[in-house]
């Protein structure tokens, strides 16, 4: 058997660091992390600026926030077994809040990814809306097991919807 130098030694310590390091960090993301939620904007109209701010939170915990200009879409990786919310914000709108559930059983380990399209209310528009409603995320987004993969509820998202524009309908008639 060979004997390592102090400096042979220090170079195979180092390259296992390297190794593990690139394992850990791989795709740019930590290895606890199991969704990654992307989502764009749709049809905003250029005021003064065109961009938009995505906000991510868990509890009552800031993680992330982001300035998303234009059509660009915005990305977050969550980790699992968390209830995360996305807000999106931009002055003159009303605030768009999505909802997240990452609760994954062991057998559902993996990376996923979701993508969303959204639009936002402009604020004068929202005068004769339910704001109550309007206050409500848009869509509730977690692992649905038939499916084998992260969705969101249809029915809850059409609800809200129905919700919102209740009042509007209900003044026409």
């Amino acid at each position: 058997m060979r004997n390592f130098s102090p400096r042979d030694l220090f170079i195979v310590i180092l390259v296992c660091l390297v190794f593990l390091a690139t394992g850990f960090f791989a795709n740019g993301r930590d290895t606890s992390s199991c969704l990654q939620i992307s989502g764009k904007v749709l049809k905003i109209k250029t005021t003064v600026s065109n961009s938009y701010t995505v906000v991510l939170s868990c509890g009552n915990s800031l993680i992330d926030s982001k300035i998303v200009k234009g059509n660009n879409v915005f990305k977050f990786n969550l980790k699992k077994n968390g209830i995360y919310t996305v807000t999106i914000l931009k002055e003159g709108y009303v605030p768009r809040l999505v909802c997240i559930d990452t609760k994954l059983a062991e057998e559902h380990s993996g990376f996923y990814k979701f993508h969303f399209d959204t639009e936002l209310i402009e604020e004068k528009d929202a005068s004769n809306l339910n704001r109550e409603a309007l206050q409500a995320p848009i869509a509730l987004i977690s692992y649905d097991v038939k499916k084998h993969w992260f969705n969101y509820d249809v029915a809850y998202t059409r609800e809200v919807k129905k919700n919102i524009y209740a009042s509007r309908i209900n003044e026409r008639k």
